[in-house]
Formats: structure tokens, sequence, C-alpha cells
């Protein structure tokens, strides 16, 4: 991707709610694109969230956020004079997307609008229009490169192009597919369970503090030490089962015990705002024994059974008997969540399932190994090694989805490239002489 590219990423992306800055900078007009303006403090805003976000930037700072910040106008020129269209229904749901983060940032509503010395309404009113124009710049982005299309032929043609000495180097890849299977724990153990969280609403309901019971008592380590308080919370953001008790409770009310994959909740609704609420929980876990462990183990040794006899393929036995939501409708294959490709260098392969399948051979299935979740949750599973690549030159063979990419970045880079150029020339550029002479990769300062 050009250096440019990267910056016009940066302008758009950073644009985010702020506070009022505790200095003031004695405004003015630094550069015109068409009938959009920039202003210094635009400027010195973009240079503090770069320089705060610990970026490592080199060369001139002042001109390559200026340079960021002419793009972003010239696309929201552009935008207006081709009118492309943002709904209101999209903005209101990026500012409650926004504030929604930067509540659960600051620990609740109250703060936001603390931190603003704002309500809610007053920070909505404020930034919607900001809101807006980002949207229909990343619209109009999005427009130019709609029509870039990457077939097998330029794939290849951008491959033959790559100077010899030039060819990436790809490190050793697998690719992996999983069924697991979580250990049931016994009817007595989620008896015992529930009747604790039971007693623990009647304390509740009879005056003992919810935040105590939740620190001494609640398994999530997350919310346990802040009094099971989970934070300013939106509709989609928690677990279906978690949400649907959320948002039938009032303000000081406390649920029923329920359900989720994580174990047995109790919940106290701390505040409501809209469709915003702040939430207390505790969480607890029916114990699991060596027998519930053992009965898991064997299941799978079964469903192995069944794969080695042709009874079932892996990825048929996945989609009936995995307990792994993320794996059993895609036939266990696990997904690296750094790339979203189904491939993973080895360095970011989970390492237990690296000890797993280190001396496997591709296509062997190996036997059930305990596993343990971020959440500390134990499970059985049994791994099958899909493929295997050694350390090589990126080749069309084995590369080619990787190959395909860095063919659409090409594209993309001269699309913009090409954008840019047309646009520049017939747009009114402005550009304040105070600011210097700035090494633009693009023709901005034309008039200067």
């Amino acid at each position: 991707m050009s250096r440019f590219i990267v910056l016009a990423f940066i302008a758009v992306s950073t644009l985010q709610l702020q506070a009022q800055k505790d200095y003031q900078v004695l405004d003015e007009i630094i550069a015109v694109v068409g009938n959009e303006i920039i202003l210094l403090s635009d400027l010195e805003t973009q240079k503090a969230q770069l320089l705060s976000s610990g970026q490592n930037i080199q060369g001139d700072l002042d001109c390559q956020v200026l340079e960021a910040l002419l793009y972003e106008n010239l696309l929201l020129h552009q935008a207006k004079v081709d009118s492309v269209d943002v709904s209101a229904d999209r903005v209101e749901s990026e500012l409650d997307r926004r504030i929604n983060m930067f509540s659960q940032q600051l620990g609740s509503a109250e703060k936001l609008e603390e931190f603003y010395g704002k309500s809610i309404a007053e920070i909505r009113n404020e930034f919607y229009e900001a809101i807006e124009q980002q949207l229909m710049v990343q619209t109009m982005q999005q427009n130019i490169v709609a029509d870039i299309t990457v077939t097998p032929a330029d794939v290849e043609e951008f491959y033959n192009s790559i100077p010899e000495d030039s060819i990436p180097l790809i490190e050793s890849e697998v690719e992996v597919s999983q069924i697991l299977i979580k250990p049931k724990p016994s009817e007595a153990a989620i008896k015992k369970v529930k009747d604790q969280l039971e007693g623990f609403r009647s304390d509740a309901l009879g005056g003992r503090d919810f935040a105590t019971m939740a620190i001494l008592y609640s398994e999530d380590p997350g919310s346990s030490p802040k009094g099971g308080e989970l934070g300013l919370a939106g509709r989609g953001q928690m677990v279906s089962e978690f949400e649907q008790v959320a948002y039938n409770l009032d303000e000081g009310e406390i649920s029923h015990v329920f359900k989720s994959d994580f174990g047995y909740h109790l919940m106290e609704m701390i505040e409501r705002k809209g469709d915003f609420y702040n939430a207390r929980h505790i969480l607890l876990k029916p114990k699991l024994t060596s027998n519930d462990l053992q009965k898991a183990k064997e299941k799978l040794e079964e469903v192995k059974s069944l794969i080695m006899s042709d009874s079932l393929t892996f990825a048929e036995a996945a989609l009936k008997y995995s307990d792994d939501e993320g794996t059993r409708n895609n036939n266990g294959i696990i997904i690296n969540p750094n790339s979203g490709s189904i491939r993973f260098p080895m360095n970011e392969l989970d390492p237990q399932i690296f000890l797993v399948i280190d001396k496997m051979d591709v296509g062997e299935i190996s036997e059930p190994s305990i596993m343990r979740s971020l959440q500390g949750d134990q499970a059985y599973r049994i791994v099958k090694l899909r493929f295997r690549s050694e350390a090589h030159k990126a080749n069309l063979v084995e590369d080619y989805q990787l190959l395909q990419e860095m063919t659409r970045n090409s594209f993309t880079d001269t699309a913009v490239e090409n954008w840019l150029t047309g646009s520049i020339d017939k747009t009114s550029i402005r550009i304040d002489d105070e600011l210097g002479e700035c090494d633009f990769s693009q023709n901005w300062n034309k008039i200067r």
C-alpha cells in the first residue's frame, strides 16, 4: 500500500468523539478543497491523536497530517458533488456505536456526560454532522474501488512482474480442523449452583449489597473486582440469553437465575438509557468432576472411531457432535483470527494445538486431548491436520490467495492514484503559504 493511502486511512480512521482540549488554538483556515475548509485546529487535533496513539511517524508530521486531511476533504467534496447519500439510520447507528464505546471506556453514560460537560442528547447533536461526513467519505472511498475485479490471469501477470529477489518468503503454515466436546456437569452440580444463586437473590432482595456478593462469589474475573458491573452495553454486545434478561429488567430490579454458555447468572439492573443498559451480574459455574471429563473423552473416542471406520467424514462429525459453535458449521476448520484465513503461520497457532500437531502427518487425526479455554473451562478435542507447507518463496500453487490479495491491493492503489490525479486537476485547492513547502506525494499545491 502506498505511503499516501496509509496516511489517508489514518485521517479517516482517527475521526472520533473528543473532549475539548485544555488549551485553545487561535483558529484559522489553512487550506480549502472545493467548498470544504481545513482549519488549523483540525491539523492540531489530528496530530495530537497520532502522537497519543504511540505511532512511529517518520518525516514532517505537519505535512503528512495535512496531506491526509486534504485527501479526506477531497473525498468529502466529491461525495457532495456526486450526491452520495448516507441514511439517517446509518448515522444514528454509528453514533450509537461510538457513544457506547466511549461510555464503556469511561465506565458509564453519566461519566461520559461528565467528561464532555453535556448530556447524551447534546453529544449526539454536536457530532451528528461529523459522523455523517465521515460516512460519506467512507462511502466515496468504497465507490472508487467498487468495480475492481481480479481474475486468475491478473494474479499470474502480477506474480510474474515481481522481481525474483522481491518474491515474499512464506513461513511454514498449517490448516487445522477440530471436534470439541465439552464435559457436562452433573444435575447435582447444576442444582447446587442454582440454589446458591437463588440464595444470593433472596439476600439482595433483603437488603444485602449485590456488588459485595459479586466481589466475593462471582466467577467472572473481568467484572467481579468491579462489583460485577459490566459497563454500558447496547444491543448485540452480550450473548443472547444475557441480553434477553437485561432488556426485561427495570432499574434496580434483580433477575431470576438464568443460564448462558458461560454458566449460571444473577443480574441486577443498574440503569437503562434507551437501548443501552448497565448491569451487574454474579456468574457461577457448576463444578466438573473427573468422571464428567472422562465421559467427554470417551464420547470423543467414539466419534473418532466413526470417522476412522468411514461411517462419517470429519466435517460431518464436526457438524453433528462438536460443541464449538465457531467451527462446527465450518467443517470443523479453525479460522485464523489475525487474518481471517484458514491458514496459520506456526507462530500464530494456539500453543495447545501446536503441541498436538507438531509431529503429525497431513490427514492424520489426533487422539482426544484436554484443552483449556481463555475463560478457564476444560474440554476435550480431536484435531485433524489438513495441510502443512514448509517455508518457501510464494508461488501460484500454494499461495494463490495471498497473491490474489496482493494483486487486488495493487489495483486498488492504482485506482486511488488515478482518481486523485483526476480529482485534484479539476478541483479548486488552496493551501496557506505559511505552512511552507511540503513534499506532498500528490500535486496538492498546484496553485501555490
